[in-house]
């Protein structure tokens, strides 16, 4: 998944890297040409204006610029359609569109360095789009089992323990600077729900090291039981009022379409997911809106407002 997310990265950075290295380039070139057209987007999509309706007029000039120069196979001109795809994939998140454009990329500019890519890049969005899927089908079923190698809840030992309440899946790592800065946000909703059937539990996985504990990372390679003996002071350290558990499955769990972390699920008591790929920094007031809806919903009271 590490290679999908640069690929991702590497793609609309292209699109970007068209428009800002062809600052002085002069209209009527495919670079400055594809410069004003990046500068009309960015504008649009600071205004919030990010759907293919609002960018109808952009997304037609991408093929106008392509129509124009038809007869250059270059790579600023197949920096054109990368932008293009770009658009698709990152803003609209339509990844046929985006896989139709890759193809169109590598028939149209097999010798320049994104038709070389395209390849490469197809079977990332591809990946992509699986995930996509199978994050959609997650929503209204039984969530993917857990097993538990370690917790600091004691006698935890599956996500089967914890059916009946609301459970709030945190996936997360040590190295992962975004997720130990969600803490307070999780620690806020762990203290609204003091005493009700919600439970909070921060899922990650052997990852051969310890990290934000020292100075420097502590090396646990090869010998999980002195990763798991780093956890409580780790535990400590960083405030965590909430179960912390290690699972045998991967933190980056394909069953619940995990691409990055910090990640959050919300299972009902009755061990279905109502709500997946969501961050631990939401706002409270959203986190709290879908959790209490989990509650009412199997007769179970909620915090007084």
């Amino acid at each position: 998944m590490k290679a999908l997310r640069l690929l991702l990265a590497l793609v609309f950075a292209a699109g970007l890297w068209a428009g800002s290295a062809s600052a002085q380039a002069a209209a009527g070139t495919p670079a400055g040409d594809l410069e004003a057209l990046v500068t009309k987007i960015k504008d649009k999509l600071r205004a919030g204006q990010d759907t293919p309706e609002a960018l109808a007029a952009e997304i037609a000039a991408f093929d106008s610029l392509l129509t124009k120069y038809s007869g250059q196979k270059t790579d600023a001109v197949a920096d054109i359609l990368v932008m293009k795809l770009s658009l698709y994939l990152e803003i609209f998140e339509d990844y046929a569109k985006a896989a139709e454009m890759v193809r169109q990329l590598k028939a149209d500019f097999p010798n320049t360095a994104p038709g070389r890519e395209a390849d490469q890049l197809l079977a990332a969005i591809e990946a992509k789009a699986k995930l996509q899927d199978t994050r959609a089908n997650l929503v209204g079923k039984p969530a993917p089992g857990l097993d538990f190698t370690w917790a600091s809840r004691e006698g935890l030992k599956s996500l089967a323990d914890l059916k009946g309440k609301v459970v709030v899946l945190d996936f997360w790592a040590t190295w992962c600077g975004p997720c130990i800065s969600s803490f307070p946000q999780i620690a806020d909703v762990v203290a609204h729900y003091k005493g009700y059937d919600v439970e909070i539990v921060g899922v990650t996985s052997l990852q051969g090291r310890v990290m934000n504990l020292e100075a420097t990372p502590i090396d646990c390679r090869g010998n999980p039981d002195k990763e798991y003996g780093l956890m409580p002071a780790f535990i400590k350290k960083h405030n965590v009022t909430w179960t912390v558990a290690f699972s045998t499955q991967p933190v980056f769990n394909p069953d619940y379409a995990i691409e990055g972390i910090p990640h959050l699920a919300i299972l009902a008591p009755d061990g279905t997911v109502r709500h997946t790929g969501l961050h631990p920094a939401m706002p409270k007031a959203e986190k709290i809106k879908m959790i209490d809806a989990l509650l009412k919903e199997f007769g179970k009271p909620t915090p007084q407002a």
